[in-house]
């Protein structure tokens, strides 16, 4: 199997890549793609299935773009992100060997997504079908929180409010038992406001609805959702506000078992300093600080940052400081003592840019957390040619069904 979840098999001396098949399907193709170093196949036939070939729960799959593994059985499926993770760094990473892969996989492998975004076009409201922009109409998705199904259904019956939009997130908190949209309109509609308060009357499920557009946020009702966070046994919950256009995982219970990594392996004392860096509302910054002596988090999201100095206030925290603005111009003036460790979450680009900002501040421990294992590997490789080794590898298995995992590394100085 490779990244992007398609089927690597051989024609003569071209690799070809297969969708919707699994490691040990026996299979007939149709080339559709001739390219100049591989082929891309669609599969016509199932001649000896695999041994991990299941039937998929969901009608939409193979048609809808949301899904790519529902017919792997999900006790296989970790072993396969394992897999493309070894090789992604033997490849990429220059690595070899590497560090046994720990791999955490998911507790439930259906209805654990927390945050979802659909399309909306006509009267089909759903996700995109593979490789196009058409839009499949989903009534039910397997992969997403009953909450969110719930809200999905409610939204089916709303025509003036879809009519409006082009993209809705719903977001939702288990802890509250309820959710919020984020309402991506056409155009900007002042016809909204008695659309939206009315939805938020007749269904106490919803606690408010951000319309996005040039200006601000437009709200309605109370957009902000509450999230704890358990730190280890027998300490106390941390709450954490997020408001609409802060990133946050979308797999609670994942998230803790991410959250527990990251304290293991930095495992902090009163005497150390932490850099977080891409920090979010807190996710890391907030439990690193119950430990640490100090603790400093960059981010460039206003939003975030607003959400993260008030999760500090709330769980009377008292040190942390955050700082708002893009990462690399926050290293390249820092002015404050070099930190023991760093931790990194970055977007799927990864962290090339600041790769020597970070070797320049010489933490002993670094903590990289990724969702790509390509951009992943590639900066495991530059920290190694600057006098990091990659110690430990965890992989979590965030995103059941599909191909996308989140990897976390353990990067220790060797050269002083």
């Amino acid at each position: 199997m490779a990244f992007k979840g398609n089927g690597v098999g051989h024609l003569g001396s071209k690799v070809t890549f297969v969708p919707n098949t699994v490691t040990g399907d026996e299979i007939s193709t149709e080339i559709v793609e001739d390219k100049k170093s591989y082929f891309v196949g669609q599969l016509k036939e199932i001649l000896v299935p695999s041994p991990w070939r299941i039937e998929p729960i969901c009608p939409h799959f193979g048609d809808c773009g949301g899904c790519q593994w529902q017919h792997i059985d999900p006790s296989f499926q970790g072993e396969i992100k394992r897999e493309i993770l070894s090789e992604t760094l033997k490849r990429l990473g220059k690595l070899d060997p590497i560090p046994s892969i720990e791999t955490l996989p998911s507790p439930k492998p259906y209805g654990y997504r927390v945050r979802v975004q659909v399309r909306v076009k006509g009267k089909s409201i759903g996700y995109y079908q593979q490789g196009s922009h058409r839009v499949i109409d989903v009534l039910h998705c397997p992969i997403a929180h009953p909450l969110v199904n719930e809200i999905l259904s409610i939204l089916r019956d709303q025509r003036d409010f879809l009519a409006k939009a082009e993209e809705i997130e719903i977001n939702v908190s288990p802890q509250e038992a309820k959710g919020v949209l984020i309402l991506h309109p056409h155009s900007s509609d002042l016809r909204l406001k008695p659309i939206t308060k009315q939805l938020l009357k007749n269904h106490p499920i919803l606690k408010g609805i951000a319309v996005s557009g040039k200006s601000p946020w437009t709200l309605f009702g109370d957009p902000l959702l509450w999230f704890t966070i358990p730190l280890r046994s027998g300490e106390r919950e941390l709450s954490i506000q997020i408001s609409p256009g802060t990133f946050f995982q979308i797999y609670p219970e994942q998230n803790q078992q991410l959250i527990q990594t990251v304290l293991e392996w930095t495992n902090p004392n009163q005497d150390g300093e932490i850099l977080d860096l891409y920090a979010g509302a807190g996710n890391f910054t907030l439990p690193l600080a119950i430990h640490a002596g100090e603790v400093w988090g960059i981010e460039e999201n206003k939003t975030a940052i607003e959400d993260a100095r008030f999760n500090v206030e709330r769980n009377g925290i008292q040190n942390i400081h955050f700082i708002q603005g893009e990462v690399e111009k926050v290293l390249k003036s820092w002015n404050h003592r070099a930190p023991d460790q760093i931790v990194l979450d970055p977007p799927r680009a990864g962290c090339k840019k600041i790769v020597d900002q970070i070797v320049r501040l010489a933490p002993e421990r670094i903590v990289y957390v990724s969702c790509d294992p390509a951009t992943f590997s590639r900066d495991v490789r530059l920290f190694t040619e600057r006098g990091y080794t990659l110690w430990r590898l965890r992989l979590i298995d965030m995103f059941p069904q599909t191909y996308h995992m989140e990897a976390v590394g353990l990067l220790q100085r060797t050269e002083r």
